[in-house]
């Protein structure tokens, strides 16, 4: 991943870890929707894929997190400046944050809650003492993060579709892969 890649590209390891975040994320947003849509004593199978794809998804926004610290930027796409794409990689960053801190919070709420964390069939023991004083603060810390990122991925989307319309850089690069 140190290797310089042509203008407007990254490399493979990159646009495989951004299809997957994607896919992650696409699985658990439907998840997220379906969750209070189901009565209280049939969540147990959709609370096991929320706490394992949580989990799946705050490691991976923490990888990327990292590839981000320590790999140079790629270079923008021909003709668009380079304080607009930072700009929009600036906001792929604050939405990786936001997985990765959403991912803490959201096991912090669910012990608060007195409620089992269950990884891939595994349970997950008790790191934090069930409390209404830590559940009701994580809880809404969660559910607002949670608004906060699909605000944010809609900031990112509306920016883009700008950047393509005043600088002609492609929609393709909207998606994951190669193209930045």
């Amino acid at each position: 991943m140190n290797m310089q890649y042509m203008t407007g590209e990254q490399d493979p390891c990159s646009a495989r870890m951004g299809w997957a975040l994607a896919l992650v994320f696409a699985v658990l947003l439907i998840n997220i929707v379906m969750l209070p849509r189901t009565a209280l004593d049939e969540r147990a199978t959709l609370r096991l894929v929320h706490d394992s794809l949580g989990l799946v998804l705050a490691v991976m926004a923490a990888v990327r997190l990292w590839w981000f610290a320590r790999d140079p930027a790629p270079s923008p796409p021909a003709g668009l400046p380079q304080a607009s794409f930072a700009f929009n990689r600036a906001i792929l960053v604050a939405l990786c944050l936001v997985f990765a801190v959403t991912g803490v919070i959201g096991f912090v709420y669910a012990w608060g809650e007195g409620r089992d964390v269950v990884l891939f069939g595994v349970t997950l023991p008790h790191l934090v003492a069930r409390s209404e004083a830590v559940r009701i603060p994580m809880g809404y810390l969660h559910s607002t993060l949670a608004f906060y990122y699909l605000m944010l991925f809609g900031i990112w989307l509306v920016f883009g579709l700008y950047q393509h319309r005043r600088y002609g850089a492609g929609l393709r690069r909207l998606l994951p892969g190669r193209r930045v």
